[in-house]
């Protein structure tokens, strides 16, 4: 999908310049008009170390940090980006410790309005990525122009009640009991051949 092109990015950041977070890099793209209808007020801290504060960074929330396939409501995946934003934005599901954007689980394109806020509703099936019956992902936003990552959601705890649950002790349990029934055979055998030859010898030694 092409991106927007820079006059009409411009365009929208006159119509909503509440969405940004007016750092320098965006002051250099935006021309302010002034006038008696069009004034902007920016409120700035006085002191440098606190220009970065969580509100002005990039965030992306999921709705629950619990997942069951099946049963669960769907996830509702919610962003608020403060960097540069494009239409071909897109958010990945990820295994809990994947590095690499191209390995995702499944993704959404955000949509193709501008905006720097919003949310989507993700559900999700069972599939061959959750065979284990609990599985842990999270969910990150990229730029789908530059592809920087934006914003990466806390861990997210996906449970599969339909997958195999092994236990190792079971295997155990199953060689111990194979075992206890060949040392039962074991013991009648010897309990019926036994009486057997003591009878033959008996034989024997009266002749």
């Amino acid at each position: 999908m092409a991106s927007p092109s820079r006059n009409s990015q411009n365009r929208r950041r006159y119509k909503e310049p509440l969405r940004h977070s007016y750092n320098p890099s965006h002051f250099h793209s935006m021309a302010i008009r002034t006038g008696p209808h069009d004034t902007v007020t920016i409120s700035r801290s006085t002191s440098d170390t606190d220009l970065v504060t969580s509100d002005s960074r990039s965030t992306l929330m999921v709705s629950s940090s619990y997942y069951s396939i099946g049963h669960s409501q769907d996830l509702v995946i919610h962003w608020d980006i403060k960097e540069e934003v494009d239409a071909g934005d897109w958010i990945g599901m990820y295994l809990i410790d994947e590095v690499l954007s191209e390995n995702f689980l499944d993704y959404k394109n955000r949509g193709v309005n501008g905006s720097h806020q919003g949310q989507i509703i993700w559900k999700i099936d069972a599939s061959s990525y959750f065979v284990e019956p609990e599985t842990k992902i999270c969910f990150k936003y990229y730029h789908g122009v530059s592809g920087a990552l934006r914003a990466t959601t806390p861990s997210v705890t996906i449970k599969n009640s339909a997958a195999p649950i092994l236990k190792s002790v079971g295997s155990y349990e199953t060689v111990q009991e194979q075992g206890n029934r060949r040392l039962i055979s074991f013991s009648l055998s010897g309990m019926f051949w036994l009486p057997v030859g003591l009878v033959e010898r008996t034989r024997m030694s009266t002749n």
